[in-house]
């Protein structure tokens, strides 16, 4: 059977949590490898109109939170589309200015392959694409092998705006630690959190971490009003999604490895008043299970534009205000 297209929502309403895995069950990527990986994502953000919010590379899979730029590629210039091509394939490369027929042949476009070049950078479906097959090529090339790295194609969930991302990119960022591989979520070098703690100087190339304030979607008037909120520049930089972070990670989840009480408790300083614990008392796997997180209004509007059965969205982490659905198939 042929492969659905998938479907992308506009970056007005949400992020994309993509996930992929290494196919079989012995091969573990090494330091070196993860090293490449997070270079190579660092090169394609520069192209592709993507913001990248979170990732982790962990021995066999990875994480990304994404928002797709598709507005943004739709009214680039014939200019910036070529800039960013060449930051990532080089400034003397070219795009190829057609399409190649079964023969080999190249069909010229009559823009010179512009409107194709706009069309892939801004996809985010091109962008994991670009990312899984150049990673596999280089793979296979330093291992003398042939064939897939990766197993099938990589699931993408999508994740609308609000504290569902907030959560999403905490589970991300704790991947490490649940897996037992490191004690603290800044320990372990190829995740946001560790770039952002570790070398926030290139994290802040990388990253486009949600600030509090969108998270939550509450205006600062708002925050203000919570007990013992203070808006300040500090709601917008690292410490307080390091703080959400480490509550997440305290949370003791069976078979799972958690961040000590004591430790949280160290850099805690407002987190419980957002009432995350409860929410974040129950499982996570619709990070991983799901195909849409949002609000009951959204997954209902995704499911009709989807043309797909209607079933009624089902209550998110317990709240009142995010639902999910695991209905369509990406």
């Amino acid at each position: 059977m042929p492969r659905t297209k998938r479907q992308w929502i506009s970056q007005k309403c949400g992020a994309f949590h993509i996930t992929s895995k290494i196919a079989g069950n012995s091969t573990r990527l090494t330091y070196d490898e993860k090293e490449y990986f997070l270079r190579l994502l660092e090169r394609l953000t520069k192209g592709f109109f993507v913001k990248l919010h979170s990732f982790c590379i962990m021995d066999n899979h990875f994480h990304i939170l994404a928002t797709g730029l598709e507005l943004d590629a739709q009214h680039a210039s014939k200019e910036e589309l070529l800039q960013r091509y060449k930051l990532m394939f080089g400034k003397e490369s070219e795009p190829p200015p057609g399409y190649y027929d079964n023969s080999g042949q190249i069909i010229p476009d009559q823009d010179g392959g512009i409107e194709r070049l706009r069309e892939r950078l801004g996809s985010v479906s091109r962008f994991v694409q670009e990312l899984k097959q150049t990673f596999s090529h280089w793979y296979n090339n330093r291992h003398n092998l042939h064939g897939y790295v990766w197993g099938g194609r990589f699931k993408g969930v999508l994740v609308y705006h609000g504290e569902a991302q907030l959560i999403c990119s905490s589970y991300i960022d704790l991947n490490p630690v649940r897996a037992g591989i490191v004690k603290l979520p800044e320990d372990y070098r190829w995740s946001s959190m560790g770039m952002r703690m570790r070398s926030p100087t290139r994290a802040s190339k990388l990253l486009k971490p949600l600030s509090i304030v969108d998270a939550l979607e509450k205006s600062e008037d708002e925050l203000s009003g919570l007990p013992l909120i203070r808006v300040t520049d500090r709601l917008y930089g690292s410490e307080w999604y390091r703080q959400f972070v480490y509550v997440s990670g305290g949370i003791k989840r069976e078979g799972k490895a958690h961040i000590p009480q004591k430790t949280v408790e160290e850099v805690l300083l407002y987190n419980h008043h957002f009432g995350i614990i409860g929410r974040l008392r129950y499982r996570v796997k619709n990070f991983s299970e799901s195909i849409a997180i949002g609000s009951f209004s959204s997954i209902c509007k995704f499911q009709e534009t989807a043309n797909r059965k209607y079933i009624r969205p089902r209550s998110f982490l317990d709240s009142y205000w995010s639902y999910t659905t695991r209905v369509l198939r990406l």
